[in-house]
């Protein structure tokens, strides 16, 4: 019998990537996951919910610890971002794509939806385009995004057939306890969980998760 293929999921502890690491191990594949804390306010949040997606999914996660990197793109403004590295999207593909080169995996996906280029460059479909060819000619590992011609609100109903729990996702920007919902990641949860037909679950995580 074939060894099911590796693929690595880069997990954010979002709606997204709980959907991508459900379709890979729907597909039976041998599944990992790489979790970055950059210095965002939310890293602690979502890394619990990275953790919990990852026990439901039999996924293992390897945490990188990149929380410098907060402070110094900060410098001297006082003021905390919310998301304080420019360009993450390209930093977190690298990073992924070489830890999927070192763990020889197969291929390597990424969260990105239809909605995301209109708020970053680098999460746009050129972007990706372009990093994809990159990575074909750097080495063996497929860099994919199957989520990349969906809307939020597809990926919603993607995720529910799929049976993800969405009470053990986080996507607010602030990185409470609880989801704010005031901020502008929980107004689009709230907006493609409504566009879906669907109830959005209230956030919970069971005390071995945390």
């Amino acid at each position: 019998m074939d060894n099911p293929r590796l693929t690595l999921v880069l997990a954010s502890g979002g709606v997204e990537t709980a959907t991508l690491l459900h379709l890979a191990a729907a597909a039976g594949d041998s599944v990992g996951a790489v979790f970055l804390d950059y210095g965002q306010r939310p890293a602690d949040m979502e890394h619990l919910a990275a953790r919990a997606q990852c026990r439901d999914t039999g996924a293992e996660l390897t945490s990188l610890d990149l929380a410098s990197l907060g402070p110094a793109f900060q410098g001297d403004n006082e003021r905390q971002y919310h998301i304080p590295l420019p360009h993450r999207n390209l930093v977190a593909m690298s990073l992924g794509l070489s830890l999927a080169e070192k763990r020889a995996a197969d291929r390597l996906l990424v969260g990105l939806t239809a909605d995301d280029g209109a708020t970053s460059r680098s999460a746009s479909a050129g972007f990706f385009a372009d990093f994809r060819h990159l990575a074909d000619g750097l080495g063996t590992v497929a860099v994919e995004a199957p989520l990349l011609a969906l809307g939020k609100a597809d990926v919603v109903r993607r995720g529910h057939e799929l049976g993800v729990d969405f009470g053990r996702t986080y996507s607010c920007l602030l990185g409470y306890p609880q989801p704010c919902g005031r901020c502008p990641q929980c107004h689009k949860r709230a907006a493609a969980f409504a566009a879906a037909g669907l109830t959005e679950p209230a956030f919970t995580l069971a005390e071995g998760d945390r």
